[in-house]
């Protein structure tokens, strides 16, 4: 009896960019040399492809298909884009088109924010242990408009309070949202932010409380789609992953997967696969 063929890696169809999600983003990403000098030859969307398929399968960097650019390539470029703000640039002007296809304004005036503890694995990097959750790890604050989308992260020690955690996301991107008015939170800010705020922002704190006698998980009004844009984040294998056991020691690495994951649902949302 023949022997059956081997079969190779998981196909990369369902992360693959098609023409249109291409087309949307290349500006971004290929770019002329500021130097003027010899362009270069690595193929920019194979680039991304590679990416989008680590984050969605949760591989290793050294386990990336032998069809992508070398791993030394795309983990450049990964750190790149970090570095000088090309996967915020890109998800900045996702948002705003997904916005506009929902009729809504590009630039939102009412957001939502929230953090979440998450274990990290002996290996190294900053992180710290969160008493209230029991949780020795990070902490990601999650800041999203009303309809879930992304539009800014901070990851960083899970023994750094919520407030100061808040504090240090709006000083650095506040000003990056003209229309910004209200900001929608739970409990867990309510000390210290608002008089934050005050005096740093023109933007108004609403403490969305629980109901009284509530016990456990339930849905929030006014909040809850924030815990959805967590949810979202972890369908794919690498959030699945780093929500059990974070391995990355750096955590703007944690950033930028958490941006290259919105990056790819909203690119999915607006230009559907066939």
């Amino acid at each position: 009896m023949p022997r059956r063929a081997l079969r190779s890696y998981p196909t990369k169809d369902a992360t693959d960019l098609t023409d249109a999600q291409w087309a949307a983003i290349a500006p971004l990403v290929v770019t002329p040399s500021p130097n003027g000098g010899r362009p270069t030859d690595i193929d920019r969307r194979a680039i991304v492809n590679a990416l989008l398929y680590k984050h969605r399968t949760g591989c290793q960097w050294r386990m990336l298909p032998t069809d992508v650019p070398p791993m030394s390539s795309v983990r450049y470029y990964f750190d790149k884009w970090n570095r000088d703000g090309t996967f915020v640039k890109m998800n900045d002007m996702l948002r705003k088109l997904a916005r506009q296809a929902l009729d809504r304004d590009p630039e939102p005036s009412i957001s939502v924010l929230d953090s979440q503890s998450v274990k990290t694995t002996e290996a190294g990097g900053e992180r710290g242990y969160d008493g209230e959750k029991k949780v020795n790890g990070r902490k990601r604050q999650c800041w999203v408009d009303t309809k879930g989308f992304l539009l800014r992260v901070l990851v960083h020690p899970a023994d750094i309070s919520d407030t100061e955690g808040a504090e240090w996301l709006l000083a650095a991107h506040h000003q990056s949202f003209p229309r910004m008015q209200e900001i929608r939170v739970d409990e867990g800010y309510k000390q210290g932010l608002n008089e934050w705020m005050q005096q740093n922002t023109t933007i108004r704190l609403n403490v969305i409380e629980k109901p009284p006698g509530q016990k456990g998980f339930a849905v929030i009004p006014k909040r809850w789609v924030v815990e959805r844009s967590i949810a979202w984040a972890g369908r794919n294998r690498w959030e699945r992953r780093i929500i059990i056991r974070r391995n990355n020691r750096n955590p703007e690495s944690s950033e930028a997967f958490l941006y290259l994951g919105s990056i790819a649902m909203l690119l999915n949302r607006l230009y559907p696969r066939c």
